[in-house]
């Protein structure tokens, strides 16, 4: 944003807002903790600098309580990777006035999960007909849950079991054990990186083949999860992204954006960096659509802009009433001997067919 970038874009061209005469972008960071309450104060200690927006966080309850914060201060906000669909249900929280997500939310990824899982059976003939879930006590695991269980049978899935589980857990052979013994034919995860390790390497230890384990975003995307899943020469992993380093060839923006993030990480960029790279990208694309850094004529051209994001395989990012991004911006992606292909939807920027556990 602040500097010239040879790519074919005009935001990057450019140094600055050009209709703010080259003005910069000023980022402050907060640490959350991973506490609700210190996210609220960190929220509010960031809001009292006379800021123009504020981005965040990662998980959906603390994005929750940096949202409250910012409609006390009419500043808008723009999450990039929480997943919750509650957030912007316009029912479950009264800051859908200023809130904007980029990610799409569970009820998005739940209901292209199936349509996916529809896809194998017609075209693999996969048989798959049980499903279950495991998933984290928090809010984010908990509303993945009620759209597994939601929109299961309205794509004609049995499910067999639902597995809740403490976020303080060290050991995940309970719980998978508790999956196994409902013989799923395939397992829906809501698990951040720790927790889908341990039960990755549960399944394995117990030897346990499904047919497939969809991921809801969290430790699926987490980049080092490839080497988990490579290491266990598991290739029944698939979850939703909005990155994927097989990309690069079709999408040079994302290349760019990719290779920057690796040469600092040393790891491809995953979907929610991607995200949060964009919620900032977003930020300064309406001030620069607004002409202005004050947050009402930000909040005005959020609402009422389609912006480009040629990043991502949609192309393009728009808000609903609510604040959801309208534009799909993840598809499926199946973990094949340690590299995220893409696999669904059946569009230009299909990678690989699936490989199908039967």
């Amino acid at each position: 944003i602040n500097n010239a970038h040879d790519l074919d874009w005009d935001l990057a061209r450019n140094e600055g807002i050009a209709s703010l005469g080259g003005a910069k972008i000023d980022l402050l960071f907060a640490d959350c903790q991973s506490d609700a309450t210190i996210a609220s104060t960190e929220a509010a200690n960031l809001l009292e600098q006379d800021i123009s927006g504020i981005t965040g966080a990662y998980s959906s309850g603390f994005s929750a309580s940096v949202a409250a914060q910012a409609l006390e201060y009419n500043v808008p906000m723009i999450c990039g990777s929480s997943s919750s669909a509650s957030l912007t249900d316009g029912v479950t929280y009264d800051f859908g006035s200023i809130f904007h997500r980029i990610a799409a939310n569970d009820e998005m990824e739940t209901i292209e999960f199936y349509l996916y899982l529809q896809h194998l059976n017609e075209v693999y003939d996969a048989g798959i007909e049980d499903v279950a879930i495991a998933y984290i006590n928090n809010a984010y695991g908990i509303h993945a849950d009620e759209m597994f269980a939601k929109y299961a049978p309205e794509y004609g899935f049995n499910v067999v079991a639902r597995v809740a589980y403490e976020p303080s857990i060290t050991a995940a052979d309970t719980e998978s054990a508790q999956i196994i013994a409902a013989d799923p034919d395939v397992v829906f995860q809501a698990s951040y990186i720790g927790d889908l390790t341990m039960f990755a390497q549960a399944y394995d230890a117990y030897d346990y083949d499904p047919t497939m384990i969809m991921c809801y975003c969290g430790g699926f995307q987490d980049a080092s999860f490839a080497g988990v899943a490579s290491d266990l020469g598991a290739n029944y992993y698939a979850g939703g992204q909005a990155a994927a380093a097989v990309l690069s060839e079709k999408l040079p923006v994302f290349e760019y954006v990719n290779e920057k993030y690796k040469a600092i990480t040393g790891l491809d960029i995953d979907g929610p960096a991607l995200e949060e790279f964009a919620s900032i990208i977003l930020f300064a694309q309406a001030i620069e659509k607004a002409g202005s850094s004050d947050p009402e004529d930000i909040l005005k051209a959020l609402r009422e802009n389609t912006y480009d994001a040629p990043y991502l395989t949609v192309g393009k990012i728009s808000f609903d009433e609510f604040g959801q991004n309208t534009e799909m911006p993840s598809f499926v992606t199946q973990l094949i001997d340690g590299t995220y292909q893409v696999v669904f939807p059946l569009d230009d920027f299909v990678t690989s067919d699936s490989i199908v556990n039967k």
